[in-house]
Order: structure tokens, then sequence, then C-alpha cells
């Protein structure tokens, strides 16, 4: 059945294409469209920017085909609702001391910092299982 749904998604989506013989296809990349796309700058992107939550559209997070786990950590994390030392510091469980990154690197422990600032630890997981059992044990 949601396969079905996610046909009818497309197709509306296809309704307003025109294809035009003339004209050779081309990409955009909207946030430089001189340029075009580059990893470099998709990167600086989302390290610059903070998480906004008006971004996300709900049938992106809540989609049946998604592990229901899944979905709700990634809307925790576009609502800054997961246990971070600074989240914990501002309902008032640890001591604002406390709230500095677990790398050393001196910043504040949130979202942006660990998912899109400190890249570093997640290229170190993938590439390592013996950092992933020294990271977990």
């Amino acid at each position: 059945m949601w396969e079905e749904e996610l046909l009818k998604e497309c197709r509306n989506l296809l309704l307003s294409v025109v294809l035009q013989v003339d004209i050779d296809d081309a990409w955009r990349w909207d946030p430089d469209p001189i340029a075009g796309y580059m990893a470099s700058g998709a990167y600086h992107i989302l390290t610059n920017r903070p998480l906004i939550i008006g971004q996300v559209p709900a049938t992106l997070l809540w989609r049946k085909d998604v592990p229901l786990k899944v979905s709700i950590f990634t809307w925790r994390l576009f609502r800054y609702r997961l246990p971070t030392k600074s989240n914990l510091f501002h309902i008032g469980i640890i001591p604002a001391e406390s709230q500095l990154c677990v790398s050393g690197c001196g910043s504040h422990e949130s979202e942006n910092h660990l998912f899109f600032v400190l890249p570093s630890v997640w290229y170190g997981l993938a590439a390592s299982s013996e950092l992933v059992v020294r990271v977990y044990s």
C-alpha cells in the first residue's frame, strides 16, 4: 500500500515536468547557481547553518517504511531533545562546567556540534572497530 502512495507522489511531481527537445538537461544547485554543486560547499552549508525545524516536513520524519526508533531519534534531533550535555545543563541535570564536549575540542556538546561540526568522530567510527569498542566500553 505504501509503495502505491509513493508512486502517486512521484506521478504528481512529474506532472509539471515539460520536456524540451532543443534544451540540454542540467542540474542547478540553488545555494551556488554559478559554481554549481561541490561537496565542500554542501559541507559548509551544513556546518555553518543551525538546524531549522520548520524546514523538515513531518512527512519525511514519520514514514511507514522507516523503523520507529529511527523516526523518533530524528524527531528528537530536529527538536533539540537529545540528551546532549548542553540540553542536560539547560534542564538542570549537570553543572555549567560539565557542558564541554568529550572530544576535548573545548566546545559545548550540542546536536549541531556532534553531528555537523565534529565529523571526525563519525569517520573514525566507520573506519575503526577499535574506536567503536573504546567509545562504547
